[in-house]
C-alpha cells in the first residue's frame, strides 16, 4: 500500500534536510542569502568567484571545465548548447548564467566577415524545479512554495537582478507547476537569471532547479495541447489499468515501434499527497517527490507495485504501453503523469548524424480512482478475449485476478466453439459472387461475433455504490429480452459475485454482427425504442464524460478523444425482434 499523506510529508521534509552540498553542481555553489544587485560590484564578483573555486562535489552535471569559467564574466556561469546544469538556490536569491555568442554562432561568431546585424538564432531556454521549500503546516492551508522566476536579457544587469516588477516586463516568466519554457531570438550573448522568491516562515528548505539551453528544441517540455496521452481504462478496489494512446496506427510501423522498447516513464501519487504540489510539470521534481515511479530511473531500478510493458491488445492491435497497478489503497484518487523519455544518451553520435537531441516531455496529468467494494476485479492479458481490459464481476474468496481472468476466458472460448460449428454450414470458400455478402466475409463475421461474445460474457462491472446512472443493477440470473440467458448461469454458479452494477454493452456491437454475418445464423438485435432494449444494450454518449456503454477499448478517461482507441463503426438502423444469444 502507498504511504499515508502525513508519512509522506515527513519523508519529503527529511529529503529537504539533506545537506545542500550534496545537490550542488560541479562549478556552482549555493546562492547567497541576498540577491546580487547588479553583478557590477567587485566585492560581489570576488565573493562569487571564491564560491566557485570552493565547490568540490562532482555530480552528473559536470559538463564544463574550469577553463570555461575563466572565460565567463565574473559572477556569471556559462551555459553550453544541449547541456543541463543544476543548482541549489536559497529563497530570495538569484543565480545568473550566460550563453555566449560563440556558443550560438560557433566559428562564425569570431569571423571578421560576420556582420553585427546577422540573422538571429532561436535559443530554446527551459528549466525545471527539482526541489522546493516544504510547507511545515503552520499556515494551516498546506499550500506549495511560490514558483521560481526566469529572466532573460542581453544584459546581465537586467537578467541577473531580483525582479521587483512583473517578470514579463523584464523579459521574464514565472514557472508554472515547476517548469518554464522560453524562446529568445539571439544575436549576441544571452543572459539568464533564475530567482527564488522570498518565502514565509511556513516554509523550510531550499530550491533546486535544472536549467538547459538548446538551439534545437526545449530540453524540458510540457505538452498539454493534445489532451491526455495516458488513458485510465478501469480500476477495482486495489488495482488500476492505464494505457497510452496508440503509438502508431500505421501497420507498417508496428514491428519497429514494438522493438524500440518502453518509450514512457510514469509517476503516480495520491491526489491528496502535497509533496508534488507545484511540481507536476517538472521531470526532476516528479523523480524526487512522486510516490510511485515506473520506468528507468537514474539507478535503473523500477519502483512501485506495477507491471508495465508494450502491448498490441485492444481494438486495432496497435502498439501502446500498458501500466497495471496493484496494491493500491481502496476508495482513493490518484494522479498519473506520463513522461516521454529523453534521447540524450549518445547525444554526440546523433548530432553527427544530423538528428537534434531532445529532452523529456511531461504530459497532462490523468486522474483515476479506486473503488470501495471488492465485487469487481480487473482482468487483462487474456489469451482468447484479447481485447478485454476492464473490471468484471469477481469473487476474491474464490479467485485472484489471474485465475478469474482465465475462468472467464475459458468460458468464452468454449461458447465460441458452438459458433464455429454453425459457421461450418456457411460456404465461406465459395467464389465471391456466391457468398452471402459482397462487402463482408466469414472472417469479418468471426471477428464481430468474437468481440460481441467476449463483451456480453464478461460484463463490465461497477461498484454497487456507483453513482453512474447508466449502470444497471444486474441480477446474473435475469433472463435476456428474448427469454434466453447465459447457459448454466455461469456467473452465478461459477463466479458467485456479490452485488454489482453493469455497464451494458454498446448496441453497435450487436449491429456489427448482423452486418457482418450471414442471415442464416438468425442473429438479430433489439430496436432502441423497445423497453427491453434498456435491459440488454446501451448507446454511446455524446460528450465522453462517462462510460455510457461498454465496448472493448473504452477508456474511463473523461474525454471524447478516447474514441481514438476504437475502430470506426457504421451503426445501422433498427432491427426487429429481441436479442438472440448464439451461445448454444
Amino acid at each position: 500500500m502507498l504511504p499515508n499523506p502525513p508519512q509522506y510529508r515527513l519523508a519529503a521534509s527529511l529529503l529537504l534536510l539533506v545537506p545542500s552540498s550534496l545537490l550542488l553542481p560541479p562549478s556552482v555553489a549555493l546562492a547567497a542569502e541576498s540577491p546580487f544587485d547588479s553583478f557590477g560590484s567587485q566585492a560581489a564578483a570576488h565573493e562569487f568567484s571564491n564560491l566557485l573555486t570552493e565547490a568540490s562535489y562532482k555530480s552528473e552535471f559536470d559538463l564544463f571545465g574550469h577553463d570555461v569559467f575563466r572565460r565567463a564574466p565574473p559572477g556569471v556561469a556559462p551555459l553550453e548548447n544541449n547541456k543541463v546544469t543544476a543548482l541549489n538556490l536559497q529563497p530570495g536569491s538569484t543565480a545568473c548564467y550566460v550563453l555566449e555568442r560563440s556558443a550560438i554562432f560557433g566559428n562564425e561568431a569570431n569571423s571578421p566577415s560576420q556582420p553585427s546585424d546577422a540573422s538571429p538564432k532561436l535559443v530554446h531556454i527551459s528549466a525545471n524545479t527539482c526541489l522546493q521549500p516544504a510547507n511545515n503546516g503552520s499556515d494551516g492551508n498546506g499550500s506549495s512554495a511560490p514558483q521560481l522566476i526566469l529572466s532573460v536579457s542581453n544584459s546581465s544587469q537586467t537578467a541577473c537582478q531580483t525582479p521587483t516588477q512583473n517578470p514579463s516586463e523584464n523579459g521574464g516568466k514565472i514557472f508554472r507547476e515547476g517548469a518554464v519554457m522560453f524562446g529568445s531570438n539571439a544575436t549576441g550573448d544571452v543572459f539568464i537569471g533564475i530567482t527564488a522568491p522570498n518565502v514565509s516562515s511556513s516554509f523550510q528548505g531550499v530550491y533546486n532547479f535544472e536549467l538547459a539551453v538548446s538551439l534545437d528544441d526545449y530540453m524540458h517540455r510540457f505538452e498539454n495541447r493534445q489532451g491526455a496521452q495516458l488513458l485510465w481504462m478501469d480500476s477495482d478496489s486495489t488495482s488500476a489499468l492505464l494505457v497510452t494512446r496508440n503509438l502508431t496506427e500505421n501497420k507498417e510501423d508496428i514491428r519497429r515501434v514494438m522493438g524500440e522498447g518502453l518509450p514512457y516513464d510514469l509517476y503516480v501519487s495520491n491526489k491528496e499527497a502535497p509533496a508534488i504540489y507545484g511540481l507536476t510539470h517538472s521531470v526532476c521534481g516528479l523523480q524526487n517527490m512522486a510516490q510511485i515511479k515506473v520506468g528507468r530511473m537514474k539507478n535503473s531500478v523500477q519502483n512501485g507495485p506495477v507491471a508495465t510493458g508494450m502491448t498490441l491488445r485492444g481494438p486495432g492491435s496497435f502498439p501502446k504501453q500498458q501500466f497495471h497497478f496493484v496494491d493500491l489503497n481502496a476508495s482513493s484518487s490518484y494522479v498519473g503523469i506520463l513522461v516521454k523519455k529523453s534521447n540524450m544518451t549518445g547525444l554526440g553520435k546523433r548530432q553527427e548524424e544530423g538528428n537534434p537531441a531532445t529532452g523529456s516531455t511531461v504530459f497532462q496529468a490523468t486522474e483515476f480512482q479506486t473503488v470501495s467494494g471488492t465485487n469487481c476485479k480487473i482482468v487483462t492479458d487474456l489469451e482468447f478475449c484479447n481485447e478485454i481490459q476492464y473490471a468484471v464481476p469477481g469473487n476474491e474468496q474464490k479467485f485472484n485476478n489471474t485465475a478469474l481472468a482465465k475462468t472467464y476466458d475459458d468460458y468464452a472460448k468454449a461458447m465460441y466453439a458452438n459458433f464455429e460449428k454453425a459457421m461450418m454450414q456457411i460456404p465461406c470458400e465459395a467464389p465471391k459472387t456466391a457468398q452471402y455478402s459482397l462487402s463482408r466475409n466469414c472472417d469479418d463475421c468471426k471477428v464481430a461475433y468474437k468481440r460481441w461474445l467476449c463483451t456480453v460474457s464478461m460484463p463490465r462491472c461497477e461498484d454497487f455504490g456507483s453513482s453512474n446512472e447508466l449502470a444497471l443493477e444486474r441480477n446474473a440470473r435475469q433472463a435476456f429480452p428474448n427469454g434466453t440467458q447465459l447457459p448454466d448461469d455461469f456467473i452465478d454458479d461459477q463466479i458467485q459475485p456479490g452485488p454489482y452494477k453493469e455497464v451494458l454493452p454498446c448496441d453497435d456491437l450487436c449491429y456489427e454482427v448482423v452486418q457482418s454475418c450471414p442471415a442464416k445464423l438468425g442473429f438479430k438485435c433489439p430496436q432502441p425504442d423497445l423497453v427491453s432494449f434498456g435491459f440488454s444494450y446501451a448507446q454511446r454518449g455524446q460528450n465522453g464524460s462517462t462510460v455510457s456503454c461498454n465496448y472493448p477499448g473504452e477508456a474511463r478517461t473523461p474525454m471524447s478523444a478516447a474514441r481514438t482507441l476504437l475502430p470506426d463503426l457504421i451503426v445501422v438502423g433498427c432491427f426487429s425482434l429481441a436479442a438472440a444469444l448464439m451461445l448454444g
